[in-house]
């Protein structure tokens, strides 16, 4: 029960998340503006924060869609099965991506190298738990053959 709700409570974080991105979508502009007027950005720094935001939106939401599935799939008691490994593979890529995506940014605007190296971070980590969770499906067919 209790991980029942843990899944729906992630379910819908998730969603709200999703939400809040495509919110920002709309608002951005405004919102690096209203930021400039705190810290000036220059040119060429608004610019790499506006083309690096614009950039990873897409990735941030197919990251997003894949923790959907996920997350639908063990309140369907699905755990370990080979459709999770792949989406967990996907959500690894995404996190690269965005590192990938904030590095020539941050040469232009230097805070971004935090997020550059976080989400490098994030990738290496989620990697790690998707061999973890391939090898757990992997000795779950095995076991599934052996029954």
């Amino acid at each position: 029960m209790t991980s029942q709700l843990s899944a729906k409570f992630t379910l819908w974080c998730n969603r709200v998340i999703a939400l809040a991105v495509t919110i920002l979508i709309f608002a951005f502009p405004k919102l690096l503006g209203w930021y400039q007027g705190i810290r000036p950005l220059g040119l060429h720094g608004a610019a790499a924060v506006f083309f690096g935001f614009y950039l990873c939106v897409p990735v941030v939401l197919y990251a997003l869609w894949c923790i959907e599935r996920i997350v639908r799939n063990l309140l369907k008691k699905e755990v370990f099965v080979q459709s999770n490994v792949r989406y967990v593979r996907r959500i690894r890529w995404c996190c690269a991506g965005v590192s990938l995506i904030c590095l020539p940014a941050a040469c232009f605007y230097q805070p971004l190298i935090f997020m550059v190296i976080i989400m490098a971070f994030l990738a290496l980590t989620v990697s790690l738990v998707k061999n973890i969770l391939a090898a757990a499906v992997e000795l779950r067919e095995e076991n599934d053959l052996t029954i």
